[in-house]
């Protein structure tokens, strides 16, 4: 299953693989912290565009907004960000609009801040990339879902709908769009009892 803008297909292919809540909640921590990882070793390419974010700012501006445009680099780690950000706001414009000013921007900006204050920030960055694979793998997959990552089927469209699907879970618990996620639970559920289906011949004869 390839990369598309059907959303519902998109959801419920990535649920189907993350359906256990345990599995979910560690999802929902280390998914942002790998795409953040993945940013920091962007942070190292070359500037595509000479532009000072920060110097460009308005008298007035929040302390905050300063900080944080302080580090905007329009560098690897934007365009990748300017991607994500671009991708789910076509399959959702809200969803992808608020993930890209909550995850998108934070996380380019801290992926910069990180990468020009701390020594090695790139072995760092590689530390925690590999630690949160191995939490997701091993306590989320194997153990809670008991079943193998969507990466291994199709390993491109889940490296891209991760940071959306956990920001979509936060939102649905905020009661965001709940005929949507009624319909993409129910496509899940659908999905999971025939994957279980499916196995219980193969495991019967193993046995």
């Amino acid at each position: 299953m390839g990369i598309d803008c059907n959303l519902r297909d998109q959801l419920t292919f990535y649920g189907s693989f993350h359906a256990n809540k345990w599995n979910q909640l560690i999802h929902f921590v280390f998914v942002p912290v790998i795409f953040w990882s993945f940013l920091v070793w962007l942070a190292y390419t070359p500037e595509l565009i000479a532009y000072d974010v920060y110097k460009h700012l308005p008298s007035g501006t929040p302390a905050w907004a300063l900080t944080v445009a302080r580090y905007l680099s329009f560098n690897g780690a934007f365009v990748i960000t300017a991607l994500y950000g671009t991708y789910y706001t076509v399959l959702d414009a809200f969803a992808g609009l608020s993930w890209s000013l909550c995850v998108g921007l934070p996380a380019w900006a801290g992926a910069v801040a990180f990468r020009t204050r701390v020594p090695n920030a790139w072995a760092w960055a590689i530390l925690i990339h590999v630690l949160s694979w191995v939490m997701q793998i091993l306590p989320g997959h194997i153990w809670a879902e008991k079943r193998r990552p969507a990466l291994l089927t199709s390993f491109f469209q889940s490296v891209v709908l991760a940071p959306l699907f956990v920001w979509y879970e936060l939102l649905f618990l905020l009661g965001y769009r709940p005929q949507l996620y009624a319909d993409i639970n129910a496509r899940i559920q659908r999905n999971v009892a025939e994957y279980r289906a499916a196995q219980r011949p193969l495991l019967a004869s193993g046995q």
